[in-house]
């Protein structure tokens, strides 16, 4: 199964590649947030791309670096991705992400930037803990 892995944020969203498959996700690159268009930008792109789902990053656990206005964002945009593509799209907590992509950079050289890296994170937790037998995306019901 492929899939697009995206760490939304209201300036700047990362974007990763995962193959379940292969058990492997990538970070791709950094896109600009500039609302209802970005929309259709990915919508778009997980059509040509063959993308069978999209797991978006979301702040599950409040504290000091998410806060619920945040993830309200992040449901919404969510919500707004749904209407854009018959792609199905999945929540994934994306809880110590941030700090995990700066560690990345820092301690092992990782050259990606720090949201395309925390997509991948994202993107690597979901396809650790789904069923690699199955084809079946495993889906999170926004609230």
């Amino acid at each position: 199964m492929r899939l697009l892995g995206i760490d939304y944020g209201d300036k700047k969203i990362g974007l990763a590649f995962g193959d379940t498959e292969a058990n492997v996700a990538v970070p791709l690159d950094v896109v600009p947030n500039v609302g209802e268009e970005t929309i259709r930008v990915f919508a778009k792109r997980a059509k040509s791309e063959d993308i069978d789902a999209i797991v978006v990053g979301v702040p599950l656990s409040t504290g000091e670096h998410h806060s619920s206005k945040q993830l309200d964002k992040a449901r919404a945009f969510i919500k707004l991705l749904e209407a854009a593509t018959p792609i199905p799209v999945i929540e994934e907590d994306e809880s110590y992400t941030t700090g995990e992509s700066i560690r990345l950079q820092r301690e092992e050289g990782a050259q990606a930037e720090e949201d395309a890296l925390a997509a991948m994170l994202i993107l690597q937790s979901y396809m650790d803990r789904i069923d690699p037998t199955t084809s079946e995306p495993e889906f999170t019901v926004a609230e």
